[in-house]
C-alpha cells in the first residue's frame, strides 16, 4: 500500500463486533464460542436466526472487549477451520458508514481500505486496492465464484503460484462479509422501523377508543338506555 492508504488503514475506526460466516449448520454454539476465544475472552456471541422458523442463518456476531482483540480476530481465525468449513471473519461495522449499498453499487475507497488493513501478512499492492474499490459488490461475488469454481485444491495452487493472490482473495472476503454483515444490520433497522410504527398506530388507536369511551359513544350509549322505558 502507498503512504496515503498505509495511512488511512491504520486509521481506519474499528468496531469491537465480528461478523463470523460459513458456520456450519451442525457446528454447536459452543464450538463456535471455543473457536473464537481462541483469539481472547468475549463479551456476547449472538447466532443468527430465522425469527419465523428459529432456524440458523450460518453467521453470528461475535462481541470482543476492544478494537484491537477484534481486528485480530479478523487475521487470526478468518480461515480457521470448523467442523470441515472455514470461517468467514471481519468487522461488523464501521462509524463512518450504516446504509447498506445496493449490489451494484461500488463497494467504495473507505471499505476496501478498510478490509486491505484485515488481510493477514503483505496486504494487496495500492492499485489492487483501488481496483477492488470501484467493483460492486455483485462482481465481487461474481470474481471469487469464477476463481472457486475449479474446486479447492486448484484455487490452493493458485494461490501458492500467483504471487498476491492469497491476499486479494482475503480482500475480497473481507469486503463480501462486511457487505453481508451491513445488510443483517439495516434488516434489523428495518424491523425495529416497523414494529415502532405499528406500536404508534397501536397507541393512536388506543387513544381514539380511549377518548371515544370517556366522552362520546359510551355516555350517549349509556343515556339512551337509561331513557327506554320497559313495558
Amino acid at each position: 500500500m502507498s503512504m496515503s492508504l498505509a495511512a488511512a488503514a491504520a486509521n481506519c475506526r474499528c468496531s469491537c463486533v465480528v461478523f463470523v460466516g460459513n458456520i456450519a449448520f451442525h457446528a454447536s454454539e459452543k464450538e463456535l464460542r471455543d473457536a473464537c476465544e481462541l483469539i481472547g475472552p468475549i463479551r456476547s456471541l449472538r447466532l443468527a436466526a430465522d425469527p419465523a422458523t428459529g432456524k440458523r442463518k450460518g453467521y453470528a456476531f461475535v462481541e470482543y472487549p476492544d478494537d484491537e482483540t477484534a481486528r485480530s480476530a479478523c487475521r487470526n481465525l478468518n480461515g480457521h477451520d470448523l467442523r470441515g468449513r472455514e470461517l468467514r471473519v471481519g468487522l461488523a461495522g464501521r462509524h463512518y458508514r450504516r446504509r447498506a449499498r445496493g449490489d451494484n453499487e461500488p463497494v467504495g475507497l473507505e471499505d476496501a481500505i478498510h478490509a486491505a488493513s484485515l488481510v493477514s501478512g503483505t496486504p494487496p499492492l495500492d492499485t489492487v486496492t483501488r481496483f477492488l474499490a470501484a467493483r460492486s459488490t455483485r462482481e465481487l461475488r461474481d470474481m471469487a465464484t469464477a476463481l472457486e469454481s475449479d474446486g479447492p485444491d486448484t484455487l490452493k495452487l493458485l494461490k501458492e503460484h500467483v504471487p498476491g493472490l492469497a491476499a486479494i482473495m482475503e480482500l475480497v472476503g473481507h469486503l463480501l462479509d462486511m457487505a453481508a454483515a451491513d445488510e443483517v444490520a439495516e434488516e434489523a433497522k428495518n424491523k425495529k422501523r416497523v414494529a415502532a410504527a405499528a406500536e404508534s398506530n397501536n397507541d393512536d388507536h388506543r387513544d381514539k377508543l380511549r377518548k371515544v369511551e370517556d366522552g362520546g359513544f359510551k355516555g350517549k350509549v349509556e343515556v339512551s338506555a337509561a331513557a327506554v322505558t320497559c313495558f
